[in-house]
């Protein structure tokens, strides 16, 4: 069995008003109750018989609440009072467990539709681990993202990392075939990550095992001593120099739900969402998203509308226009931060 490490890093930028810094989009509970933590959680615990959130500390206690309520047994929550991207994260759980340990690492905020794919893909990747090899999961291509970084690949070797691309390389590599995306699902032995750290990234190595060892000792780890863990990727840290990666390509019904599109697409095709707050008239529910809180929300005669209607703040948006929540995010930051 393998220990599943959650990543729940996330300040709420691409779906604010709804997702916020303290409650991400990872702990919101819209998919038939369940909030993308749980999911992520219940999806992997046929090959994990423990789990580790690496959590910002604001969110600790809903963490810890939400994994047992999906019924993890004695969940740990390594919070961190900065966060210090992903090799960070993943260097402090290496360094907490055994290394002869498989760790599956995932993020809590991705959804999978086809768990049956995604599975196959998971005990594989264990296997490919437990030959001291680290493992990514890689997605075949749908459609020329320009969101995520991609993998030229053969069979379960890398050939190279590519960069998020623009459009035209995007087509391109779609068109020519032998690319996935990288999902940021990866699975490897707890010594076999900490080797490849102390290799090609000897200063998060040295401070991570500094602040590991704290929080071994104490329970908690300091701001002074996260701090001084420098911030990087793990792609970029360990996974691009090593020799020692796999890659495992699958295709499955994924997303990172990054967007109001990619939630309503999500709502609409795996999950029976209701809204009881929503009413519509000459509008078609299956062509708007309404989320809402306290008071009715009405369309009339509107079609590709997105609302979201919180506690501190209202949003009326048209599909397609999802990355600019980006830049509304930013203005709330400079003018409205008691919103965030």
């Amino acid at each position: 069995m393998m220990q599943h490490i959650l990543l729940c890093g996330g300040s709420g930028t691409r779906l604010w008003p709804l997702s916020n810094q303290q409650t991400p989009k990872q702990l919101l509970t819209l998919f038939d109750g369940y909030s993308l933590l749980q999911l992520a959680f219940r999806r992997n615990r046929f090959a994990c018989n423990k789990v580790m959130a690496i959590v910002n500390e604001q969110q600790a206690e809903m963490v810890l609440e939400q994994l047992e309520q999906a019924g993890a047994s004695a969940p740990v929550c390594l919070a961190e009072p900065v966060g210090r991207n992903t090799a960070a994260a993943i260097a402090l759980a290496a360094f907490v467990a055994d290394p002869e340990t498989i760790l599956l690492i995932t993020p809590a905020d991705h959804l999978i539709g086809t768990p049956d794919r995604y599975a196959m893909a998971i005990e594989t990747a264990g296997i490919l681990a437990a030959g001291n090899h680290i493992v990514t999961i890689g997605l075949v291509p749908t459609y020329p993202e320009t969101g995520f970084g991609y993998i030229s690949y053969a069979g379960h070797d890398v050939l190279r990392f590519v960069e998020k691309p623009d459009r035209v390389v995007a087509e391109a590599m779609l068109a020519a075939g032998g690319f996935l995306w990288n999902s940021g699902i990866f699975c490897c032995k707890a010594g076999v990550m900490l080797q490849e750290l102390q290799q090609h990234a000897p200063a998060i190595y040295e401070a991570a095992a500094i602040a590991a060892a704290e929080w071994k000792s104490t329970g908690a780890l300091s701001r002074e001593t996260m701090e001084a863990i420098p911030s990087d990727s793990i792609d970029y840290a360990v996974l691009e120099k090593s020799s020692l990666v796999k890659v495992v390509p699958t295709k499955m019904d994924w997303s990172d739900v990054g967007s109001y599109e990619a939630l309503a697409d999500a709502l609409s095709q795996h999950y029976q969402y209701r809204n009881h707050q929503a009413v519509f008239i000459e509008s078609d529910p299956r062509k708007n998203l309404v989320i809402g809180k306290d008071k009715l929300v009405a369309l009339v005669g509107v079609e590709n509308i997105v609302v979201v209607n919180t506690a501190s703040a209202l949003l009326i948006m048209k599909r397609g226009r999802g990355q600019d929540i980006k830049q509304l995010h930013q203005w709330v930051r400079d003018n409205r931060p008691e919103l965030l």
